[in-house]
């Protein structure tokens, strides 16, 4: 082992279970529960935190104990048995995972597993922490213990493992850098399928033609702040998903990724505010719905495109709240579903919208031709439509046990 070899390593180990998820961990799960409690009533702040809590409990240890296995300990291209369970317990990075170092055996997955696994599990935190607001003031503490954990164990595991494993998705070339299908797309439409099994808030639709009511939540500052705090988190799992074996791709890759990622977020706040005549939850729901859309393409969409892309996240966020609300009375008590399933669904379509190098993408991941653009736009789509589905349908049938009761009553 050279001492460059030495050194890269441990600026991957550095990275992988330093900043990134740190960032994520703290700042993304801190958010979710200032956001939540915002929004809501103040007479559910408490419960909404301990659903928050619950998912991310069961999240960490299922998905060591079945969840990563099952989206990396497999070569099959849609589900397979893992190799091993629980996670392989290897210390080292991925740059010595597969020759061993320090006395300590190579491991026998080829990945940095628990240093994967930690910064993995992160993800698999923020998918599930999407349902509780979209489900918040009505679900059911163990309705949600079960489901928290056939979500983090199976369902999440599975599109993790056709994206980021080696799945089929993989093998066609699709592509979501950061999580806006595998992370936000999944999440989003669990969240959709909980909310819809569960059914609305008693008091939310009234009257013959079921007009919707606003609810209003007990603290905006909560969830400006809990917003802000989201987008801190979005560096960590954007700049934290650059997967560089050598020092090229750290330097072509994180500065692009930073850069994309902010400009989202803008793109997505300015289309939301419009959109919403300057309601400012709505808005800051845009800046989240602009850091959802980047998530697949942050590696390869130019700047001004990534501003577009938030735009058009912002805008389509307030349409689809007004949509499911209004017109097939979905109670979505968090915007949960707009901003991370509509755009996360759109994210990976901007991906390959956006892809070709004459329209400024990266000059070494972008696509060169209108064919290469044309069968990504392609690939892109069909993926997307296939997590929906999976997403959706699954977790329907699952969630039945989720609507046996409710936790509170009316206004």
């Amino acid at each position: 082992m050279s001492i460059a070899d030495e050194n890269f390593a441990s600026i991957q180990q550095v990275f992988t279970v330093g900043w990134a998820p740190v960032a994520i961990l703290i700042m993304a799960t801190a958010g979710f529960a200032l956001l939540y409690a915002g929004m809501v009533r103040k007479k559910n702040v408490a419960h909404t935190i301990i659903m928050l809590n619950i998912g991310w409990t069961l999240a960490f240890v299922m998905y060591y104990l079945v969840g990563f296995p099952a989206a990396y300990y497999t070569t099959e291209p849609f589900f397979g048995i893992p190799r091993w369970l629980p996670t392989i317990a290897n210390p080292l990075p991925a740059a010595l995972s597969t020759t061993g170092a320090y006395g300590i055996p190579a491991s026998p997955s080829g990945y940095g597993d628990l240093g994967l696994w930690f910064k993995m599990s992160m993800f698999a935190i923020t998918a599930t922490g999407i349902i509780p607001g979209a489900t918040a003031e009505r679900d059911k503490l163990w309705g949600w213990v079960i489901a928290a954990a056939v979500i983090s164990a199976i369902l999440y595991p599975t599109v993790e493992h056709w994206v980021w494993g080696g799945g089929w998705l993989a093998q066609m070339g699709y592509i979501d850098y950061a999580g806006s299908s595998v992370v936000h797309l999944t999440g989003g439409m669990f969240a959709l399928a909980a909310a819809t099994t569960i059914g609305p808030r008693i008091g939310k639709f009234v009257g013959k033609k079921k007009e919707a009511r606003a609810f209003f939540g007990h603290s905006l500052p909560l969830s400006v702040i809990g917003a802000w705090l989201l987008v801190f988190g979005w560096f960590g799992f954007n700049v934290g998903s650059s997967t560089a074996s050598n020092a090229q791709m750290i330097n072509v890759e994180l500065a692009w990724v930073g850069v994309t990622t902010a400009m989202a977020m803008a793109g997505g706040l300015f289309g939301a505010a419009l959109t919403s005549r300057g309601h400012a939850l709505t808005s800051m729901a845009g800046l989240l719905a602009g850091a959802v859309a980047i998530c697949s393409g942050a590696a390869i969409i130019h700047p001004i495109f990534a501003f577009i892309t938030g735009i058009v996240a912002g805008i389509l966020t307030t349409f689809v709240q007004g949509l499911l609300e209004h017109k097939f009375h979905v109670d979505d008590a968090c915007v949960c579903v707009p901003v991370h399933a509509a755009c996360g669904l759109w994210g990976v379509i901007a991906t390959g919208l956006f892809s070709l190098k004459v329209l400024g993408a990266h000059p070494i991941y972008g696509v060169s031709t209108a064919g290469e653009r044309l069968r990504l736009i392609g690939i892109q789509a069909l993926g997307g439509l296939a997590i929906e589905a999976w997403a959706g349908v699954n977790w329907l049938r699952a969630l039945q046990v989720y609507s046996q009761g409710r936790t509170t009553s009316g206004p």
